[in-house]
């Protein structure tokens, strides 16, 4: 029975980013790519990584190395910094994909284990985040 209450529970990829350990949703994940051919695009708010090509698909993909300086408000302009992170984490976003920057993706892991593994993760809501970049992009762009 124990087997079946696991199988209920939701699972996490767990990615790193800036020394943290963020459990996204797995319902919320495409797929994970390599950052190959990832571009920077001049002039794009500074949390956009860049767009990359995904099997002829453009996608944008945002810099989750940004979240803690965008959620506090704080997203500016702040000199060069690298293009190319460790993977790409490919959401859903309506009938489109976009990817987050990640440093790493260790594993799937099962949210709600009470090992301290699982407590030094924590959960985030990947699409509500991008949700909130791509819609300010859009309005700045009105």
């Amino acid at each position: 029975m124990d087997d079946m209450a696991d199988d209920q529970r939701p699972l996490w990829l767990v990615v790193r980013s800036q020394g943290q350990r963020l459990g996204i949703p797995i319902a919320q994940v495409r797929e994970v790519v390599r950052p190959t051919g990832l571009r920077r695009v001049p002039g794009a708010p500074v949390v956009q990584a860049g767009i990359v090509n995904v099997r002829g698909a453009i996608v944008t993909v945002l810099d989750l190395a940004l979240r803690s300086a965008s959620d506090a408000g704080r997203v500016a302009a702040s000199g060069p910094r690298a293009v190319v992170a460790g993977s790409i984490v490919l959401l859903q976003y309506g009938s489109r994909p976009i990817g987050i920057a990640v440093d790493g993706v260790e594993d799937v892991a099962v949210a709600e284990d009470d090992s301290d593994d699982a407590r030094s993760v924590h959960p985030f809501d990947a699409v509500a985040w991008c949700a909130r970049h791509l819609h300010s992009a859009e309005e700045r762009e009105r």
